[in-house]
């Protein structure tokens, strides 16, 4: 997993917490210090859970926040986020009675002229 970060951003006008990433610019391939699509930073920052794009005014390494905190072990025992069990996904179609082979109806329907 790349280098996360601790964000501080504005949005809706207030100032929000995130966790975010580095991304290299897209436009300059971080080669341009004139580009302004990253204002010469050479990368754009980020939200990684939802893909969309921050323009931060404070970072911090998420890591050494962690380093500097007592966190217990994680369990191995538990659930991921992303599970991969097709057991345990939920199949949408099956519980709106979709999945079953549509039949056409036995007998004519009559319709008014």
């Amino acid at each position: 997993m790349s280098d996360l970060y601790l964000i501080a951003h504005k949005v809706r006008g207030e100032p929000a917490f995130d966790i975010a990433q580095h991304m290299t610019c897209p436009k300059c391939n971080a080669i341009d210090d004139h580009c302004t699509s990253c204002d010469g930073a050479g990368h754009w920052w980020i939200i990684p859970t939802s893909g969309h794009r921050a323009w931060p005014y404070e970072t911090q390494s998420l890591f050494e926040l962690i380093e500097l905190l007592d966190w217990p072990e994680m369990p191995p025992s538990l659930r991921d986020h992303y599970t991969s069990e097709a057991e345990a996904a939920f199949d949408l179609a099956r519980a709106l009675g979709l999945d079953k082979p549509i039949t056409p109806p036995t007998a004519p329907i009559l319709r008014r002229f």
